[in-house]
């Protein structure tokens, strides 16, 4: 056994896994489970959802740079209706499907 203690090493981690509980009961559990169902879990191992996990934490966010419109205008976010140039057809301006006047992304009265 490669272990000093003589454990094998699901033992060993199911171990840890129950220390990091212990210790921290709400992050260790989102950790540990990884916000996934219970049927993903059993079919996943700890370190897939522990990597699955972290990388979903450190994966930027999709955030504006600013909340200014001629500043969102000049960087190509917007356009000069105020509708979203990727993504989806949605107004930044009304914070709705159409425009001021009432037309959609494509210029038609919704």
């Amino acid at each position: 056994m490669a272990n000093s203690h003589g454990l094998t090493s699901r033992i060993v981690k199911k171990q840890a896994a129950a220390r990091k509980l212990a210790k921290n009961k709400k992050a260790a559990f989102q950790v540990y489970i990884g916000n996934e169902n219970p049927q993903v879990r059993k079919n996943q191992s700890y370190k897939a959802r522990k990597h699955y996990f972290e990388n979903k934490k450190n994966f930027p966010k999709k955030k504006l740079s600013s909340k200014n419109p001629a500043s969102l205008m000049d960087q190509g976010i917007i356009d000069e209706r105020g509708f979203f140039v990727k993504g989806k057809k949605k107004n930044f301006l009304t914070k709705s499907m159409v425009d001021s006047k009432g037309l959609d992304f494509y210029g038609m009265p919704r």
